[in-house]
């Protein structure tokens, strides 16, 4: 079967996956170079730290947005189980290729859709590397939002990672597109804070939702999540904390979110 953006029309397309997303996921090349492309970037190692802090003791994990299985490498073989979605098939080729020993499960499937779970039936839930960026619309970040905090048992605990808004102060074009996305926000425009990326790896038209502090604190306290504990990302030097300050929430690059199900 060939993965690429043509294989599916549009009324074919998985709610909240657009076609370049789609093209992107497809790609069998980036999937195959994802890890050793990313090998010598802080936040690959970072977030699993931040992982580990949090997930102290042996329970059921559902990793959304699960790519290559770097969760499922890490805490299957600390005995946890590892329940491992994506839609990338490509991705899940990978993961399913490495010797990951413990119990872990990869199945591809689309995070808005956790139907297939039960109610309080997990410990733990992460969504790392941009994977809760990629949802372009609100109301699909709410959904989802809503379904982990559903599949969580009570006093479960979500490690979720995004991308700083004012990241993309970065050039002349960075802080044009900043003013123009404040003035979006201002008019109430469904589209604020969703950044086209550079070509990459040959795809064009990449868009990423970038957040300001108080958009995500915003989500995840409707989602009646209670925050524990963050890391900005972006300097190595900067440690975990319960609120960024001001500076960190202007210069991080993003943010490791620690919070549990009330």
């Amino acid at each position: 079967m060939s993965f690429n953006s043509s294989s599916l029309p549009d009324w074919l397309m998985p709610e909240g996956v657009s076609k370049t997303q789609w093209e992107y996921i497809s790609n069998q090349y980036i999937a195959a170079n994802y890890d050793s492309s990313l090998k010598d970037n802080p936040a690959f190692h970072q977030d699993l730290n931040f992982l580990e802090k949090h997930f102290n003791k042996a329970g059921i994990i559902l990793d959304l947005g699960c790519g290559t299985g770097r969760v499922a490498d890490f805490f299957a073989k600390k005995n946890f189980k590892v329940l491992g979605i994506d839609l990338s098939a490509p991705m899940l080729l990978q993961a399913s290729k490495k010797q990951i020993k413990g119990p872990h499960l990869f199945l591809r499937a689309n995070m808005l859709e956790l139907s297939a779970l039960s109610s309080n039936s997990v410990d733990y839930s992460s969504c790392l590397f941009s994977s809760f960026g990629m949802l372009l619309d609100e109301v699909h970040r709410t959904v989802m939002l809503n379904e982990i905090f559903r599949v969580l048992k009570p006093g479960g605990k979500f490690i979720l990672h995004v991308h700083n808004l004012w990241s993309a102060a970065q050039g002349l074009k960075g802080y044009r597109w900043l003013v123009m996305d404040l003035c979006r926000r201002s008019g109430h425009s469904v589209n604020f804070g969703n950044k086209l990326l550079p070509t990459h790896q040959g795809i064009i038209g990449l868009t990423l939702h970038l957040f300001t502090w108080k958009e995500i604190e915003t989500l995840l306290k409707k989602a009646h999540f209670k925050m524990i504990e963050l890391l900005p990302l972006g300097n190595q030097s900067w440690k975990t904390c319960k609120s960024p300050g001001l500076g960190k929430k202007i210069f991080a690059h993003g943010f490791l979110i620690a919070c549990h199900k009330l």
